[in-house]
């Protein structure tokens, strides 16, 4: 099986469509305990960021971080959030295959902001 680039990206777009910047701080308040959401609060920034204006990010990029946040945010995903123990293994690999795929964006993004930046895996 190959990885077909086009695939992902419509994935995306369709993620990014149900993306709600809104619901997604509902998610965050909620969720302050998983071990990958200091990550997911710096592509937040980014997309937030990108909605208004004041920073802007490419088209790929833009929905990369918007589906991977819609993916994390919502219920239907591969592993339900709800199974203890392993319900957001799913989500912590989209968000780490995203803040890998995007180091160089996370790390721009926080030299222009002025946040004090850490190693990113």
């Amino acid at each position: 099986m190959t990885f077909d680039k086009n695939k992902a990206l419509d994935l995306a777009k369709n993620l990014a469509n149900k993306f709600d910047p809104k619901e997604f701080q509902k998610f965050l308040a909620n969720h302050k305990n998983l071990d990958f959401i200091e990550d997911v609060k710096i592509l937040f920034a980014i997309i937030t960021e990108s909605i208004k204006g004041t920073y802007k990010v490419d088209i790929k990029t833009y929905l990369t971080i918007a589906g991977a946040l819609a993916y994390v945010a919502l219920p239907t995903d591969l592993i339900p959030d709800f199974i203890p123990g392993i319900g957001f293994i799913d989500d912590a690999f989209v968000i780490g295959w995203t803040v890998k795929t995007l180091k160089e964006e996370i790390e721009n993004y926080k030299t222009v902001k002025g946040e004090e930046t850490r190693q990113i895996k």
